[in-house]
């Protein structure tokens, strides 16, 4: 079961996508995590959902911000590991031009961006802080590509690099640990703040409860896949839809519903396709 609202810590990437809202808070992280100075930054008019086409993935961005040079940074708080990670990072970051040159916007046009991972967990194994990449020639390891994109993985767990002593305490508090400095006491004011507001707190509670039904969504639509897949090899053994229902205990009425539009699929059968038509007519 997920946190309730009153349980997020900056490490919950709804309660880290609201306190970066605070202008402030957020041109100061961009500069503690990256080590370099900001003149300004804006929010701009980009897609938090962004669908490039009908069959394409839809991803949710936590926060996109531009600084005065119009470079664009999208924060993304990771608190599980997995192993696509790092094609993640590629596709946020085709998407973030993607999103821009259907708004007009040429190749020459496009801004420089960084997609920046903030990970409760060291990613890559080697105990940085910091991984920053960009692209660049294997043979000239010093001749960049210069294609202005960048990927950066924060890793809170880390202990090498030369990061300053703010680094290290934001870093501490979103470990959950005990952390020091004005910086960090300014961020945990502003999660007490959002924690305050009855418009965020609903916004989380909807967002909980649409998440957990699509969660329960996938569970039925797998479940229904594995059953299809069961009906499929039975089929393919020459077997009644009552024999299969005996053998699987399952109801006469649902193996028939599987059946029926099995025969179409007949006789190599495709379980995936079988289980989207059956989908589309519940």
């Amino acid at each position: 079961m997920g946190k309730t609202f009153d349980e997020l810590t900056i490490a919950d990437d709804f309660m880290f996508s609201k306190v970066m809202l605070n202008k402030k808070l957020a041109k100061h992280f961009l500069e503690v995590i990256l080590d370099c100075k900001i003149q300004s930054i804006s929010y701009p008019v980009y897609e938090h959902y962004i669908d490039i086409r009908y069959d394409a993935k839809s991803v949710r961005l936590d926060v996109i911000l531009e600084d005065d040079t119009h470079t664009v940074y999208n924060l993304e708080m990771q608190t599980t590991t997995h192993p696509g990670l790092t094609k993640r990072s590629r596709y946020y970051q085709d998407l973030i031009d993607l999103d821009l040159l259907q708004k007009g916007a040429n190749y020459n046009e496009l801004n420089h961006s960084l997609v920046i991972f903030i990970c409760t967990f060291d990613l890559f194994e080697k105990d940085q802080y910091i991984y920053r990449f960009r692209n660049v020639c294997r043979e000239l390891p010093e001749l960049e590509l210069e294609d202005g994109t960048e990927k950066v993985f924060i890793n809170t767990t880390g202990h090498l690099g030369n990061v300053t002593e703010d680094f290290k305490q934001v870093m501490r508090m979103f470990n959950g640990l005990i952390a020091e400095g004005n910086f960090v006491e300014e961020l945990q004011q502003e999660v007490d703040r959002v924690k305050l507001s009855k418009d965020w707190r609903r916004e989380y509670m909807k967002l909980h409860v649409l998440l957990d039904d699509t969660k329960r969504e996938g569970i039925i639509q797998g479940e229904l896949l594995a059953l299809t897949k069961q009906v499929c090899r039975k089929l393919q053994k020459q077997k009644t839809p009552q024999e299969i229902a005996e053998d699987l205990d399952e109801s006469l009425e649902k193996i028939q519903q599987i059946c029926d539009i099995a025969k179409e699929y007949a006789p190599d059968y495709d379980p995936e396709a079988i289980c989207a038509q059956l989908l589309s007519s519940m």
